[in-house]
């Protein structure tokens, strides 16, 4: 873990292609002071991406709204990806001592970060951090509400520990022809025999299983994901995801989640305390794609298909 105990207070250099970046998206605004809050937002989010990148943690700020014209100039800050959670980049102007919290925030949201600017604009102070708080965010933050950003980063570095890695897409069709991805396996190869899981009933059918493992959580526990896929008319392809556990576990941990991300559609189901599987049936048309996510706690392991 890095030591991040000097890093108070934080200045960011602004350097000219940050300020051609800012300008570039500012210019495609018509009215003024958008485009002057645009400018400043794309200051303040680079330079904290800047930061978080140089501490190692994986920023993306394509996957946000700070550079799409429409969306960026529309609020008094804007959203960073960092480590697969959303954190908002406040510009502070000289004098302000509160901001306004942006309505703007997805499931993943984690917090504020307030980014100083000076009269020169040669550089920003990154000031400090306010947590999210689960339906309880205030209207106005004040800046001396702000934690030290040393509590931000402990939360990235756990988390970075805690997300686990996402997997290549898996093309089901290649299933019906009996090509498999090594770590997809017959589900009697990862099942324990005990719960006597039931072998294709049509030919037609093709099912497969993998190990998940999510290590100190689970206390070494594993479960096993089992997908089940079967033609149907229409090129639609029937798909079955479900989840045991293996070993010498009889029942899943509760509050274990699956969920599927489809195209237009988010279905979820977690399990309770005496759950010997928890499982989510859909159809989808051929050439599309979709995720399984299976969920504990801040932990996810994720699955792309195409079917």
């Amino acid at each position: 873990m890095n030591n991040y105990t000097k890093l108070r207070p934080v200045i960011v250099p602004l350097d000219v292609k940050k300020h051609q970046k800012a300008s570039a998206l500012a210019a495609q605004q018509s009215h003024p002071e958008i485009a002057k809050q645009v400018y400043l937002n794309i200051l303040a989010v680079t330079a904290v991406s800047h930061l978080l990148k140089w501490l190692e943690f994986e920023t993306n700020l394509e996957q946000t709204n700070s550079f799409n014209p429409l969306l960026t100039g529309l609020f008094n800050a804007t959203d960073l990806i960092v480590e697969n959670q959303q954190l908002f980049c406040m510009p502070i102007l000289p004098g302000e001592t509160e901001f306004s919290a942006s309505l703007d925030i997805t499931e993943n949201f984690i917090g504020y970060v307030a980014v100083q600017f000076q009269q020169s604009l040669d550089k920003v102070e990154i000031l400090g951090f306010y947590p999210a708080v689960k339906n309880n965010l205030p209207e106005k933050i004040s800046l001396a509400e702000l934690q030290p950003l040393d509590n931000l980063f402990e939360f990235l570095e756990k988390n970075k520990q805690e997300v686990l890695p996402q997997n290549p897409l898996v093309n089901l069709g290649n299933w019906f022809t009996g090509i498999f991805e090594e770590i997809w396996l017959p589900p009697e190869a990862v099942l324990t025999p005990r719960l006597g899981f039931a072998k294709s009933s049509s030919v037609d059918t093709v099912k497969r299983a993998k190990t998940i493992d999510f290590g100190l959580l689970l206390n070494q526990q594993k479960v096993a994901l089992v997908i089940t896929i079967q033609p149907e008319v229409d090129s639609d392809m029937g798909v079955l995801v479900q989840v045991y556990p293996i070993g010498t576990q009889e029942y899943l941990p509760p509050g274990l989640r699956l969920k599927i991300e489809l195209e237009l559609d988010i279905e979820e189901v977690e399990s309770r305390a005496a759950d010997q599987l928890i499982q989510l049936e859909f159809s989808e048309i051929s050439g599309k794609c979709f995720s399984v996510k299976v969920i504990l706690d801040d932990a996810e392991i994720v699955e792309n298909f195409v079917v």
